[in-house]
């Protein structure tokens, strides 16, 4: 008889948690919320969030409310409109609805006090993303798959096959919803799943738990040339290498000294140019995408075009304001009590009651800190931008959004959960989009 058991991986919810599981009512993640639930040293709370992309998604909603009320987990549900927000942002509908999810989810821990944010990724989920990042082109970190920890989100499932998942619940009659769409080979991950999976365990059983096996390993490397990079750039100056200093060190650490340095992912071929230049004569010039770095004797240094900072700025409402240092535009419209709520990183919601004074657009201040929704604590705006890797050179252009109390938002990095609206209130709904071509996107 197969093992239906399954062990929850406990570094990810230690007892004392209040956990937040994201339930869309399917087997993985009903799953979840049982496990969890049955752990009886967390405190579990459920989240479900409605992307509107489907005639059935009040369906899948009405079964999640219904099993939370059955298993008495509370619940904070929401419905959005992924393909209008595509429109609106200019991204894909997938990308459009993982940005509301996770800001939803975000927005839902703070609610109810939740420090981690639990979702169903499971075995199989990571053999399929390894493989969409190989035909891509990958290193160790796209080779590394799924993590299971990433800030407040972790994945207690990760290691658990789907068919293992699938059989704890048929035993134990729990219900779940099947979504239609997974059926349609139209879907890359589902054509991965229907049959490049399935080959692949046909030339080689295991291969999924082989693949778990190898992302473990990888991120272990990864974890440990990243320090090597990371050590090495302490011991430079803040505005220049040395030359001689990265030719010489190892290429896998090299990329990941100029991946931090230059705040990108760079090409085989374009570090390889890089270190060529640096083993060139006493000087030499390569140009970058927007940028030069420059070669002097043993100085490694990067020259950008000034870019000119945001002056302050007023945001009215029922006004767009345009922010051409930003190549970008702001809208701020006033939505009633009764529109869904839709947070994502270019979109914020404030309560109208709640706003301070007047609406401004600025780039950081010194001292800027940030109550980013969902987390505990302030940050630094300064740190929150070079953790994301934004290029020094691009900092000042970086819109910030504040009203006479403070900062509420950072264009591209969230939100302030201090005037977040309730539900039932009047609020500001604040966007900002991307000036292309002269037309907004």
């Amino acid at each position: 008889m197969r093992n239906t058991e399954i062990t929850l991986d406990r570094t990810l919810l230690p007892p004392g948690s209040r956990v937040l599981c994201a339930v869309s009512g399917g087997a993985d993640s009903v799953c979840l919320l049982r496990l969890v639930l049955d752990l009886g040293d967390v405190t579990c709370f459920a989240a479900h969030y409605d992307h509107g992309l489907r005639d059935s998604s009040a369906g899948d909603a009405a079964f999640v409310a219904e099993l939370c009320e059955a298993w008495g987990v509370p619940l904070v549900s929401e419905r959005g409109d992924a393909a209008a927000h595509a429109r609106s942002a200019g991204v894909s509908v997938e990308t459009a609805a993982r940005e509301l999810r996770y800001a939803f989810l975000r927005r839902a821990a703070a609610a109810v006090g939740a420090e981690l944010i639990a979702t169903a990724h499971n075995r199989n989920d990571n053999a399929e993303t390894v493989l969409f990042h190989m035909a891509r082109g990958t290193g160790l970190r796209g080779l590394g798959g799924i993590p299971p920890r990433r800030d407040e989100f972790v994945r207690p499932l990760l290691e658990v096959p789907r068919e293992q998942i699938e059989d704890y619940l048929r035993r134990r009659g729990i219900p779940h919803r099947e979504d239609p769409t997974n059926a349609d080979d139209g879907y890359a991950r589902n054509y991965a799943r229907h049959h490049v999976m399935p080959a692949m365990e046909r030339l080689h059983e295991g291969a999924a738990a082989n693949i778990a096996r190898m992302t473990r390993v990888l991120r272990e490397d990864e974890a440990f040339l990243d320090s090597l990079a990371a050590d090495w750039l302490k011991t430079q100056p803040e505005d220049r290498l040395s030359a001689s200093g990265l030719a010489a060190l190892p290429r896998p650490v090299a990329r990941r000294v100029l991946r931090r340095w230059l705040g990108e992912d760079l090409s085989y071929e374009r570090t390889g140019a890089i270190l060529a230049l640096c083993c060139a004569g006493p000087s030499a010039v390569l140009d970058l995408p927007g940028r030069r770095l420059c070669r002097v004797n043993d100085a490694l240094t990067l020259t950008v075009p000034a870019a000119s900072p945001l002056p302050e700025r007023t945001l009215r409402p029922g006004e767009t304001l345009p922010l051409p240092e930003a190549g970008m535009e702001v809208e701020c419209l006033v939505c009633g009590p009764d529109e869904d709520i839709q947070i994502s990183f270019n979109t914020f919601c404030f309560s109208c009651a709640k706003i301070c004074g007047k609406l401004s657009v600025a780039p950081r201040a010194e001292g800027d800190r940030l109550d980013l929704m969902g987390r505990k604590g302030t940050r630094s705006v300064k740190k929150m931008l070079i953790d994301a890797k934004i290029p020094r050179h691009l900092r000042r252009s970086v819109p910030v959004l504040r009203d006479e109390a403070g900062v509420l938002a950072v264009c591209g990095l969230g939100q302030s959960g201090r005037a977040a609206p309730a539900p039932g209130e009047t609020y500001y709904k604040i966007r900002f989009r991307e000036i292309r071509e002269g037309k907004s996107s």
